[in-house]
């Protein structure tokens, strides 16, 4: 694999976990409402995430927070 190749990584709900302090339920609740990186089915009993996606999600999720914060109207919001 050359420098310029993109890893992907497949980590299980344990790993995701570690990233996201979500129960496996509620990530389940998020996939399914499209708000959350879909599972991969690897096997017939065994799924995982790429962790390039769930990295990116956190991204998003601390962008939204940066973008909040730096809102000029969001003081009127309650």
């Amino acid at each position: 694999m050359n420098s310029n190749a993109t890893a992907k990584k497949f980590i299980v709900l344990p790993q995701v976990q570690e990233i996201v302090p979500y129960s496996a339920s509620h990530i389940w609740r998020l996939e399914r409402s499209g708000h959350f990186p879909q599972r991969v089915r690897l096997g017939g009993n065994r799924v995982a995430w790429l962790q390039s996606e769930v990295n990116s999600w956190v991204e998003s999720k601390l962008a939204a927070r940066t973008d909040h914060t730096n809102c000029n109207n969001c003081g009127n919001l309650k």
